[in-house]
């Protein structure tokens, strides 16, 4: 288990590109695990049928070095910073990535549902950065 002092917590949502496919997001999870491993960043990754919503932690300059390449990425479009935030201690310890389908489940209709909600926000409030904290802690 990693111990740090204060980290920075950055959360973004993004459309996922319609061409992408199962196998493209199997790997994407898999480079994330190893990259993020040999990083120091922990976090969820939660997807539905339209979007990524991720959360990374880690040492501020790794986590926005990370997520400049995700924004890069071809397999993400329309990437919005829901928030960053200084916290004391990982959400996640133990998730180098951690990969949660949301695909209109029965059990996960109401995660999918506010993913999706927020998926078609464009900027985010206080508010929605808090909402989606709390959606995450309860995962």
């Amino acid at each position: 288990m990693m111990t740090d002092t204060t980290l920075l917590q950055l959360t973004y949502i993004s459309s996922i590109c319609p061409d992408v496919s199962e196998q493209q997001i199997a790997l994407i999870h898999q480079q994330a695990e190893k990259n993020n491993a040999r990083l120091q960043i922990t976090g969820l990754l939660l997807l539905t049928d339209r979007y990524f919503m991720q959360l990374l932690e880690g040492e501020s300059t790794i986590v926005k070095t990370q997520f400049a390449k995700i924004a890069k990425d071809k397999r993400h479009q329309q990437v919005r910073l829901v928030s960053e935030r200084w916290v004391q201690q990982r959400q996640f310890p133990d998730w180098h990535m951690g990969l949660k389908r949301v695909l209109d489940k029965d059990e996960h209709q109401d995660l999918a549902a506010i993913i999706n909600l927020y998926g078609q926000q464009q900027q985010f409030s206080t508010q929605h950065a808090d909402a989606i904290s709390m959606l995450f802690r309860s995962i």
